[in-house]
């Protein structure tokens, strides 16, 4: 490191692609350790802090040891804000943990459950009373990766479903097992 760190000093025009490099991958990293401590996962959150804060003191160091050169300055700053963005996006692609889909029918309510189901889902219906009468409520937990499938599946039985989801920090499930899903959305809306 410290060889970088002195061949940095004798070409001082690649400190601000350093900085900013560093700054994207460390937010990047405190994005996703943020994530993890949310969701309990306690062991990978201390792996990642372990590398964040390591590539934050490098690229710290650049910036305190060179005040005078503005442009160490900006780097900083915009790595920062590139990190932010790179580690939601990463974060997004990874999906991890599990959510909680929430969907309300008014006409399809039973179908929607016996549609989740069939696709190999674990549903759980409570009856409600909405503005215009009576409701129900499905309530399924399915890993993130998977809740775009769900909500879609939903739409197909009953375009008119509400659908809300929530973060799960834990969950233990008993998946049913997976069955074709090719035609089942049409023999349940008959």
């Amino acid at each position: 490191m410290a060889s970088l760190m002195s061949w940095l000093d004798l070409h001082p025009l690649f400190w601000p692609l350093f900085i900013f490099c560093a700054r994207v991958i460390d937010v990047s990293i405190g994005t996703l350790r943020t994530i993890c401590v949310v969701r309990g996962m306690r062991f990978t959150a201390a792996i990642l802090g372990f590398f964040e804060v390591s590539i934050w003191v490098t690229a710290i160091s650049g910036v305190l040891t060179h005040l005078d050169h503005w442009y160490n300055i900006v780097a900083y700053a915009l790595g920062f804000a590139t990190g932010n963005v790179m580690g939601i996006f990463i974060e997004q692609k990874l999906a991890m943990g599990m959510q909680m889909i929430r969907l309300i029918s008014c006409s399809q309510s039973a179908a929607v459950a016996a549609g989740l189901r069939l696709a190999g889902y674990v549903v759980t219906e409570v009856k409600g009373q909405g503005l215009r009468g009576q409701v129900s409520i499905s309530f399924v937990v399915a890993p993130r990766k998977e809740t775009p499938t769900v909500m879609r599946l939903a739409r197909q039985i009953d375009p008119e479903v509400v659908s809300t989801v929530e973060d799960v920090r834990s969950a233990h499930l008993h998946p049913l097992s997976p069955v074709e899903t090719k035609s089942w959305v049409s023999a349940i809306r008959k």
